[in-house]
């Protein structure tokens, strides 16, 4: 359920710049939410939760790339993870992942099985964390990676006091940046999540996805 992080080359690099980007989030870790096309944090997935906060704030997402657009306020915040994403074009996804105190993301699956998904634990409280996949439980530890494949059913719960933020990227396994960006047309084409079409439909999408940017 679980890979060995060496075998991507993007977790070494990452991680030699852990005190930079753990610096960068600090920055903008008070952010508010605001509108998509701005410098913000986006409410996460209500439907999947189970909170004793309010469900439309208890799991945020600092985005910086979904899906190959780029959310550029957000890259223009963190100059270093912009220039770690630009380096490694196999990243489809990358966004700082905020998990509120008392509160749980139900079991779900991921969009596709031709990614896989990698955290990296940035701010980490003691207590009661952790995610499951299939069968097997890991808890998040600083600095360190976690590589797994979330188009199997997976949950993660933070029964602490304080938050739980890890920087979250999908990649293609293979590293190649032509099936990284093949992958992610498919996936914008075909997809029927609310979410995502709450914000817009497939063909805003791909035409967002062509430019390289959200407007």
């Amino acid at each position: 359920m679980f890979y060995k992080p060496s075998l991507y080359s993007f977790t070494e690099v990452f991680s030699e710049c852990f005190r930079e980007i753990h610096d960068e989030l600090m920055a903008v870790i008070n952010l508010p939410l605001a509108s998509l096309d701005s410098q913000t944090w986006a409410g996460e997935r209500p439907s999947y939760l189970k909170t004793e906060g309010d469900e439309n704030l208890a799991w945020k997402t600092y985005v910086f790339k979904f899906f190959c657009i780029d959310h550029l306020p957000n890259l223009n915040s963190c100059p270093t993870i912009a220039k770690l994403l630009a380096r490694f074009p196999e990243i489809v996804t990358a966004e700082f992942s905020m998990l509120a105190p008392q509160s749980h993301i139900l079991p779900h699956r991921g969009y596709t099985d031709k990614l896989l998904r990698a955290h990296l634990g940035m701010v980490l409280p003691s207590g009661d964390i952790g995610i499951k996949v299939g069968d097997a439980v890991r808890k998040w530890k600083q600095n360190e990676w976690l590589v797994f494949d979330d188009s199997i059913l997976h949950e993660a719960w933070n029964n602490t006091k304080e938050n739980r933020i890890v920087l979250m990227i999908d990649f293609e396994p293979n590293l190649d940046k032509d099936k990284a960006l093949e992958v992610s047309k498919e996936i914008l084409g075909r997809t029927n999540d609310k979410h995502m079409l709450d914000i817009a439909p497939n063909n805003v999408w791909l035409d967002w996805l062509d430019k390289g940017s959200l407007p």
